[in-house]
């Protein structure tokens, strides 16, 4: 059990797109990627005011345990199978933004794709780490 899953309880609402945990985060961490606050409200370009996907690495002491290795540096790539991915589907591709969230939904880094590889049997994806977080899910302005 990891420190995250001690007290939890286990039918906390994982965040979504339209969660003020996800628009926390994406509010404070988009400046990280050249999304300032007037842009956010003029609304430049759709980015600018929707977050990115969000994510999970499995659920429970998976989840905590890859986004401690993502804020940690020590993963910096995934590999799917090809066949995970519905026909049509996009896939991933160099600059995409994602957040990573931990086993309760909690948003704890933003990562941008740096490469995409992808054959007939894998999707191979490496991402650099823009915006960590290691507490609580900051306010919205």
């Amino acid at each position: 059990m990891s420190e995250h899953d001690e007290g939890v309880d286990e039918h906390a609402e994982v965040a979504s797109d339209g969660d003020h945990r996800i628009t926390a985060f994406w509010q404070a961490a988009r400046g990280h990627v050249g999304f300032g606050k007037l842009e956010g409200i003029i609304g430049s370009v759709p980015l600018d005011v929707v977050p990115p996907p969000s994510f999970s690495y499995g659920s429970g002491a998976e989840a905590d345990d890859a986004a401690r290795e993502i804020l940690a540096g020590r993963r910096t790539r995934t590999t799917s199978a090809r066949g995970d991915f519905a026909e049509g589907a996009d896939l991933p591709r160099v600059g995409d933004l994602a957040i990573v969230l931990d086993s309760l939904g909690e948003p704890r880094a933003l990562v941008r794709t740096t490469q995409v590889t992808v054959t007939d049997e894998v999707v191979d994806e490496s991402y650099e780490l823009v915006y960590p977080t290691h507490g609580p899910t900051p306010p919205v302005d």
